[in-house]
């Protein structure tokens, strides 16, 4: 059993709070940047519409020469190396549309808007290699993944979402500490503290099928809390159970040992610590009741949290 982990955003899949039915990532999601990008471009009927329907799909099907000349036609006067560096500056393909917008005086309505955004996807995947991810591209690897993940297949869906994983390790520097800079930055399209759990849960579940992704769990976690330090404390301990955890699952007890040593003296008040600490010798083919006991006690003695409690409560029912 997991420690509740923190769900307080609302996720993609979830139900929008609109309360339209539908989920949110086919819902509300997005139509913020819609009236940021409506209000830089200032709609009025000056251009011809190139088409009745302007997709991504459609605008692909043209050449970079092609599309580049197009946008001309827009009076956008596109720059291969000013793209590139607003690539690394921008997070959104909408961010750079937008800036266009500005630079350019440009007023567009229409297929002519969705155009300029369409263009500015399709130069994004072309031009910028990864990890230089827009969020548009890290949430389209999120959709696929939790496709795989219906059909019970968490390997392809880890293998995806370390693509987003990367595209963050890009983007972070020295000075950001936790997820709050990141969960701003793409909240429009999904929380990166969500995700960030939702891959290390979804490791332990591809480790299952192939041992090789608890190595990569470990990895993962290590990469986090390196990258994260200061982040909220439950994410932290839940990412050190998580290591400790892949030890034991790649038959490695010396170093899980060692792991949950750590986890306990460096967060005394927290009972998880404990509780897989004794899971560790309650569940695993060397069982020692006796110091799976002494553990859950221990942990017993210090959950204040009347959930805590009877998780550990049940596992003392289960030794007896």
């Amino acid at each position: 059993m997991r420690e509740e982990r923190m769900m307080a955003k609302i996720g993609r899949n979830d139900l929008c709070s609109c309360g339209s039915g539908k989920k949110y990532k086919k819902c509300c999601m997005g139509k913020e940047d819609e009236l940021v990008f409506e209000e830089a471009c200032n709609l009025v009927d000056d251009f011809k519409d190139y088409s009745d329907d302007i997709s991504s799909d459609v605008v692909r099907e043209l050449s970079t020469s092609e599309i580049i000349e197009r946008l001309g036609e827009l009076d956008i006067a596109f720059d291969k190396e000013d793209f590139l560096r607003d690539v690394e500056a921008f997070y959104s393909v909408r961010d750079i549309a937008e800036k266009w917008c500005r630079t350019f005086h440009v007023t567009a309505k229409g297929t002519d808007k969705e155009f300029a955004i369409a263009a500015a996807s399709i130069l994004w995947e072309r031009l910028a290699a990864e990890p230089v991810l827009s969020r548009e591209q890290m949430s389209d690897l999120l959709d696929r993944g939790f496709e795989y993940l219906d059909d019970n297949d968490a390997i392809a869906a880890c293998d995806l979402w370390f693509k987003v994983w990367e595209a963050i390790k890009y983007r972070h520097n020295s000075e950001t500490k936790n997820l709050a800079f990141f969960d701003k930055q793409y909240s429009r399209s999904f929380f990166v503290s969500n995700f960030c759990q939702d891959l290390e849960a979804e490791l332990h579940n591809a480790g299952l099928d192939d041992k090789a992704y608890f190595e990569k769990r470990i990895c993962y976690c290590r990469e986090f809390l390196a990258c994260f330090p200061s982040e909220q404390e439950l994410i932290i301990h839940n990412m050190r159970r998580a290591i400790a955890e892949s030890y034991l699952s790649l038959s490695n007890r010396e170093q899980a040992e060692v792991e949950y040593k750590k986890l306990v003296q460096e967060y005394p008040d927290n009972p998880w610590g404990y509780i897989g600490w004794g899971d560790m010798y309650c569940f695993a083919e060397q069982k020692d009741s006796v110091k799976a006991k002494m553990l859950y006690e221990k942990g017993l003695a210090i959950a204040k949290d009347k959930e805590d409690r009877k998780v550990i409560q049940e596992r003392l029912r289960d030794i007896k």
